[in-house]
Formats: C-alpha cells, sequence, structure tokens
C-alpha cells in the first residue's frame, strides 16, 4: 500500500537539505583538490618533455597553470564560503569552479597523443560520478554532464583506436555512465523529496489539530513560550484570548458528533478572519480555543476578544439544513512581569469563567441537556 504525502516545492527542498549539500561540496573541492595533483603527474608523464630540445613543452606549462588554477580556485572557496555560506552564493561558485575542472580536463584530454585512450576512463568517471555528487540544481547538473559527454564523444572520433569494437565499446561506456549517473541522480532526489514530505506531513500532524488545521495544544503552548520571554526581555505587551464555546455538549448529543466538528471547523474559521495575520490561534481543548496576541496590550486584547466573540456568534451555523446559534464566552489577560504561560492562562479562564457568570442569555437561545439547541430556517 503506497503512501502519499504533500509534495514540497523546490524552496524549501533547498533550504532543508542546504547544510548537508554544503558539507558534501566542500569534501568534493577537497577531494579534486589533491587528485589534481596525480593527474598533473600524468599530463606530465605523457607529453611533458619535448623529444628533441628535452625542454618542458610550453603547452604542458598552460595545463599546470589550470590544474593549478583548479586548486587555487578550490582553496579560495573554501576559505570564503566557510562552513556556513547562503546556497546562491556557494552554487555560482561551485557551478563556475566545475565547469573549470571539466574545461581543463578536455583541454588535457585533446593534448595526449591520439593513440592514449587511457583518459576515457576519467572521463566516464566524470560522467558517471559529477552528477551524483555534485550538489548543484538539477539543470544546472545536466548542462554541465551533456555538454562534456558530448565534446568526449566527439573526441572519440579524433583518436586512434586498435579497431572498430574498441572505439565502439568507449562510447558505450560513456552513454552507460552518463545515463547511470543520470539515473542515480533523479532516484536519489526522489527518495529525499520522499523522506522531506514525510518529515514535513509528521511535523504538521504533530503540530496541528487535524480536524480545524489549525495549531493544537502542543504547539501553542512552545509558541507561546517563546513569545512570552522574547516579549519580557523587550519590554513588550502580550496578551492571550480565551474563547470557550457553549452548549456544544449537547449539540454533539442531540445532532451527532459530526456536526459538532462541522460547527468547530466554521468557529476556527470566523476566528482567523476575526484575528490578525501573526496571532497564533490553537484549538486547546474539546471546545476551547486560545489566541495569542503578540504586542498587544490591555486595549488591543479585549478589542480583539471582543470582536473574535462577536464574529463568531454573529451569524448561525448552517449544518444539514439546519442553522445553530452559537454562543461563545470569551477571557482574556496581558502579561506581567515575572509571568509564564501557565499563570496566563489561569488569569485568562477566571476572566472567562467571570464572563460565563455574569452572562444571561434568553431562553429561547439557551440550551440544555433536555431541550434540543435552537434550530433557525
Amino acid at each position: 500500500m503506497s503512501v502519499h504525502y504533500p509534495e514540497v516545492s523546490d524552496k524549501e527542498y533547498q533550504d532543508h537539505y542546504h547544510v548537508q549539500d554544503h558539507a558534501l561540496g566542500r569534501k568534493v573541492l577537497r577531494f579534486l583538490m589533491w587528485v589534481s595533483f596525480p593527474l598533473l603527474y600524468l599530463d606530465f608523464a605523457l607529453q611533458g618533455i619535448h623529444q628533441v630540445t628535452g625542454l618542458i613543452e610550453p603547452r604542458v606549462l598552460g595545463l599546470i597553470v589550470l590544474r593549478l588554477a583548479v586548486c587555487a580556485y578550490a582553496w579560495w572557496i573554501l576559505r570564503v564560503t566557510g562552513r556556513r555560506s547562503d546556497r546562491p552564493t556557494f552554487e555560482s561558485h561551485l557551478y563556475r569552479w566545475a565547469i573549470l575542472v571539466l574545461v581543463t580536463q578536455l583541454i588535457s584530454d585533446v593534448l595526449s597523443p591520439s593513440t592514449y585512450l587511457g583518459h576515457f576512463i576519467i572521463d566516464a568517471w566524470l560522467c558517471l560520478i559529477a552528477t551524483i555528487v555534485l550538489p548543484l540544481r538539477p539543470a544546472l547538473l545536466r548542462q554541465l554532464v551533456f555538454a562534456y559527454f558530448f565534446a568526449s564523444l566527439a573526441l572519440v572520433f579524433a583518436k586512434q583506436f586498435p579497431s572498430v569494437f574498441y572505439q565502439f565499446t568507449v562510447i558505450v561506456m560513456l552513454i552507460l555512465s552518463t545515463y547511470s549517473g543520470q539515473s542515480i541522480h533523479r532516484f536519489l532526489r526522489h527518495y529525499r523529496l520522499k523522506l522531506l514530505s514525510a518529515e514535513s506531513e509528521l511535523q504538521r500532524k504533530e503540530t496541528t489539530d487535524p480536524l480545524t488545521g489549525i495549531a493544537n495544544r502542543r504547539e501553542f503552548m512552545r509558541v507561546s513560550e517563546n513569545e512570552l520571554q522574547r516579549h519580557l526581555r523587550l519590554g513588550k505587551p502580550l496578551s492571550l484570548v480565551v474563547l470557550d464555546l457553549d452548549h456544544l455538549q449537547e449539540i454533539n448529543l442531540h445532532y451527532g458528533a459530526n456536526v459538532g466538528d462541522m460547527v468547530l471547523v466554521e468557529v476556527s474559521k470566523r476566528m482567523k478572519r476575526a484575528t490578525r495575520g501573526y496571532d497564533c490561534l490553537a484549538r486547546y481543548g474539546t471546545e476551547e480555543f486560545c489566541v495569542l496576541l503578540p504586542e498587544a496590550g490591555d486595549e488591543v486584547g479585549e478589542k480583539i476578544a471582543a470582536r473574535t466573540r462577536s464574529t463568531v456568534q454573529a451569524m448561525p451555523v448552517a449544518v444539514g439544513g439546519r442553522e445553530l446559534k452559537i454562543n461563545a464566552s470569551v477571557g482574556f489577560a496581558t502579561s506581567r512581569e515575572g509571568d509564564t504561560v501557565e499563570s496566563m492562562l489561569r488569569r485568562a479562564e477566571e476572566a472567562l469563567m467571570q464572563a460565563k457568570e455574569g452572562e444571561h442569555p434568553d431562553e429561547a437561545d439557551a440550551l440544555d441537556a433536555t431541550h434540543p439547541p435552537q434550530a433557525f430556517a
């Protein structure tokens, strides 16, 4: 049985795996820095000394400069970017460095003797491994690898092979290595996307109320603790509103739990409209909602509390051909010196109980255990 998780965006993917990709990119830079020296020795051994004059070939001197430039650029990237760097900057440097590496290797291949074919092993290895280990965007990787593949393929027809079968084998090797690298890269990216989607979904379930889609009690307490400490440190006010639905149990008893769930969903939507975009709205209990109001003092908190209550009660909730009138009570508290989230909740709930005791709803709107909730046509 396959499980489908919500897809994540490219930005979420890049942000999540940035630290891992950054560390991988630094390892690749260090590895190729050291590999450049054996390749440099191979270049020098193949074509370094002129057979007549006994001097170093000028073209080999140019190749030595390029190999050293690759090492110097890698060292500079490691030094400048450090262990942490923003992704666009690191990616641009790594992309340019990869171009320099591949161009240098192609120049080495072109300058090597026409009868020397050992460099095709390095070419096939680069076509395979570059796509897998370079932490670049797929579009950039495809540009690099396919450009290098076609350049290596063109070089096949400029070399002298002992037989057509040998030449055919090299072509097949290049094709298979390039295809394998692309396939492995797609598989790894797909696997990481699925893993990130599953992690995001699990995190969402841990912090979200499954019925209403707003924050649950655990997430509300976590956010409240952080916000309270921040506001106390900055000396700014913080308010907390508690809203309790009246007679929800009677609605569940007379109309069924599914009707009560619909009421809860509608109430959460109305509370979102009544509060500010940066307020933290959560379902705190079965029929109790909490709203954390950053940078809100007594006046603002009282205003939002009254607006939330009036918005919830403004119109009946249409459920299954009925219109149920919803009543709610609210209480709020503003932070004080030395406050905790628990003490603020306690004061808000005390204010809520006082509001309940002070209310005298009309009998036509009241619900009790013996009479069903009023339905409005």
